[in-house]
Order: structure tokens, then sequence, then C-alpha cells
């Protein structure tokens, strides 16, 4: 991406687009779906349904560049969490949304202090899965399975502005993150464990500084 580019979104003179929140069976094609554990399909399958996972992230970890960065995006809403620490207990807390599904992260830290990093997972115009943060920041992902793992891959940034309206269409602008300011490639992987546990593993590495973040820890639903 480069420059300012203005993108298509539903008609809105006609009946709402009626995509799938997570859609991600149609995005990995019939067969990869299939390879995933049925747990890992229940959880990003449709319907979308309000849940709780309670666990802890067994490592949070950051390099001082990635802290410094961290601490900057403070300013736009904590898109990363700005603390480090292990055994860190934490929810991840799913629902769906007018536009797609939320996964929010809330960490519980030993000081008491709690530290909540939103996202939301949206299907695209043109049927690209996207990661929007705080601040109008979004991430398009590449999805697909590996190993009976669901992986989700940044392919770059950018910033979404509201929505100029033009007669029958709502046609939101994305300016691009410059590739200096990028933090690098974003890669989420989800496991299955078994037991109605999975695994969360993040990992942002950068192309010249390396490792940035990473993050892995145990969940499950709260009750279950």
């Amino acid at each position: 991406m480069s420059g300012t580019e203005v993108v298509g979104a539903c008609d809105t003179m006609n009946p709402p687009c009626h995509r799938p929140r997570h859609g991600l069976e149609g995005i990995l094609g019939a067969a990869a779906w299939e390879r995933l554990p049925r747990a890992v399909r229940a959880r990003f399958g449709e319907p979308v349904l309000a849940v709780d996972y309670v666990g802890e992230f067994e490592i949070v970890r950051a390099s001082l560049l990635g802290r410094l960065l961290a601490w900057l995006c403070q300013l736009i809403g904590t898109p990363v969490v700005p603390r480090t620490g292990r055994h860190v207990p934490a929810i991840v807390r799913v629902g769906p949304t007018k536009e797609g599904v939320a996964w929010n992260r809330e960490y519980r830290w030993p000081d008491s202090t709690r530290c909540l990093v939103r996202s939301t997972k949206v299907i695209g115009p043109d049927g690209t899965l996207v990661e929007k943060l705080p601040a109008q920041l979004c991430m398009p992902l590449d999805v697909f399975e590996r190993g009976g793992a669901l992986h989700f891959v940044s392919r770059g940034y950018y910033f979404e502005l509201g929505a100029p309206r033009f007669p029958g269409r709502a046609l939101p602008i994305r300016i691009p993150l410059p590739a200096w300011l990028s933090p690098g490639t974003t890669h989420v992987e989800h496991r299955d464990e078994s037991h109605g546990w999975f695994r969360f593993t993040l990992t942002v590495r950068h192309r010249f500084f390396g490792e940035l973040f990473y993050q892995t820890g145990r969940f499950r639903a709260a009750g279950g």
C-alpha cells in the first residue's frame, strides 16, 4: 500500500451486506477448515457467541525498542500491552460486535493494575480478514492452517479514517503506515490443547531489529 486510497463498502441504498463476522471457513477453504480441531472451528465459526476465556500468559516479553514503542502507543489507545512479566493472569473476552468479532485481552498484573488491549476481527469488503485496533489502526491478515493450528500473519498496517458520504456509498479512507514506523510482522497462533484449553502465541518481529514482542499463554472458557 502506498499513498492514500479509497476503498468501497456495502451499498447503503440496498439491504445491508450479510457477511459472516468471522468468515474463516470461507477464507481458509473447506479442506483447511476441516483440518482444524473441532474446538477451534467452534471458536471461530458462526454464529459468534459471547464468551470469556480465562487463564494466564506464562510469558509477556518485549525488547527495549518494543517497550518504548508500547509506551508510545498508549497515546493512541494501547494496541499492545505496555508491560512485561511472567505468569500474568488474563481474560480474553470474545463477542460479536456491529461489524465483526471483538477479541479483547485483559492483563491482570501482580500489583492489581489491569491493562486492556482491544481488537476486532472484521471481514473487509474484498473478503480479507482485518484486525482493527485502537485509533483506527488496521492490520490486514493472511490466515492459514498449519499443523492443526490457526495462524494469522499481518501484511501491513494502515489507518482508516471516517467514511465521507457519497451518493449511495460510504467510502472509508485508508492511510498506510510508513514502513519506517511499522513494528514489523505480527504473527498470532491459536493452537488447541484439548480439554477445552487453547494456546495463544503472539510474536512481532521487525525486519531489522528482530523480535519486538512475544507472548504465550493458555486459556479456556470460564466455568468450563
